[in-house]
């Protein structure tokens, strides 16, 4: 039997044999681990809240980068990190909707044009990468918006418009003494860049919204939040995933085994934005080895590591990776819309997240991209499902923002 017809049997096998999941008292009583991830719903409404405040750019703006969009010959979305990761979502929903010249932080042709649009991604202004790519566009004559939250920083210099998004950045003083003398000795809830990355993708998902739909950005706005605001995390589920994770690497621990994230489409987006704040939750001293699927180089897996699977469907690509991590010893755990999917099957663990709409679409190989945002739920309350965990964590473990800021890069 060839090895592919072999995996299909995997999938295929009697249902009976995979539907047993675990509990998080299954993995404690294993592991002697008394810690709970129980504020999870908490931090996930305090993250709604936030977001519910956000400054919106004016109709003026918006119309603007209308008219830049609809008059450029090509598109190219910039950014670094999690904001490169908003910088790509954005662009792939343009490409969705028909703007097929359009490329991310990945595929930034190598001489930029007079007709050109670069839209640059940077909480801070002072990104190295952005900030040197959107230098070349201006010398080439490009127009260039800006999305920021210091709107007198560098890169907004440069621009032809500027979306100012107000949140706190990577690059603002330590206030982790602050936090000290107030008794919250953890990383706060959106530690360093997180909120404007957070309010970045969102403003700019409702913003493709406004084209897809219609509607003003508020409107839409206000659409996607109350898709993510309606939903609340269960704190068994996260309970249950936050047992099965691997620990920070230290010297009393030098084997915990590492995290694996899985993903396509905005679930990829979802589990790299996951994956770039798990590395930052550990100590000074410490080093949590968390890694997507796709980075360069080879990413092996072994007994004692996590597999983490974000999919709405629970089929295809995602459930075949999850079957072939089981087949190695690996512990599978899995987002889903859909707990008794193939995925859901196949897993230690399912976090039931509501949301997913599945289309049956023609010559549709994986993972997809909806050109209406709102049909994108799932995804939406995934993410800030996994980034109220990484608070929770951080409580639990005693992670504090300095820690995490020594973990971040400092020189992209």
């Amino acid at each position: 039997m060839s090895s592919f017809n072999h995996l299909r049997w995997r999938l295929r096998a009697p249902r009976e044999r995979l539907a047993r999941r675990h509990t998080a008292e299954d993995f404690k009583t294993a592991r002697g681990l008394v810690q709970s991830v129980e504020g999870i719903g908490r931090s996930y409404g305090e993250l709604c809240s936030l977001l519910g405040a956000t400054q919106l750019p004016d109709e003026q703006s918006v119309s603007r980068l209308r008219e830049l969009i609809e008059g450029a010959g090509r598109i190219i979305t910039v950014g670094a990190g999690r904001s490169g990761e908003v910088a790509d979502s954005f662009m792939r929903f343009l490409r969705n909707l028909g703007y097929e010249r359009s490329y991310g932080p990945d595929d930034v042709p190598y001489v930029l044009k007079y007709s050109d649009l670069v839209i640059g991604f940077s909480g801070s202004g002072t990104t190295t990468y952005t900030l040197q790519t959107l230098t070349v566009a201006r010398n080439a004559g490009s127009k260039i918006v800006v999305f920021t939250a210091a709107p007198e920083s560098p890169a907004a210099s440069l621009a032809d418009l500027v979306i100012y998004l107000p949140g706190r950045t990577k690059s603002e003083p330590e206030d982790y003494y602050e936090r000290l003398l107030s008794k919250e000795t953890y990383a706060p809830l959106t530690p360093l860049g997180t909120l404007f990355e957070l309010r970045s993708l969102l403003v700019s998902l409702a913003f493709i919204r406004t084209l897809a739909v219609g509607g003003s950005l508020a409107e839409n706005y206000g659409v996607l939040l109350n898709l993510a605001s309606s939903y609340v995390p269960s704190s068994e589920e996260f309970d249950a995933l936050y047992s099965l994770m691997p620990k920070a690497r230290s010297r009393s621990n030098p084997w915990p085994g590492k995290l694996v994230a899985i993903g396509e489409g905005l679930s990829g987006t979802v589990a790299k934005f996951f994956v770039t704040r798990m590395r930052h939750a550990a100590k000074a001293d410490e080093v949590r080895e968390v890694y997507y699927w796709l980075d360069k180089g080879s990413v092996a897996v072994m007994p004692g590591d996590l597999v983490l699977v974000v999919s709405g469907s629970g089929e295809q690509l995602p459930a075949v990776l999850a079957a072939k991590a089981k087949s190695k010893g690996v512990h599978v755990a899995s987002l889903t819309s859909y707990p008794n999917s193939t995925l859901g099957l196949n897993s230690d663990v399912v976090v039931n997240v509501p949301g997913r709409k599945v289309q049956k679409i023609r010559g549709l190989r994986s993972s997809y991209l909806p050109r209406d945002p709102a049909d994108s739920a799932f995804e939406l309350r995934a993410l800030l499902s996994l980034e109220a965990m990484v608070h929770e964590i951080a409580k639990i473990e005693g992670i504090t923002e300095a820690d995490m800021r020594k973990l971040h890069s400092d020189f992209t």
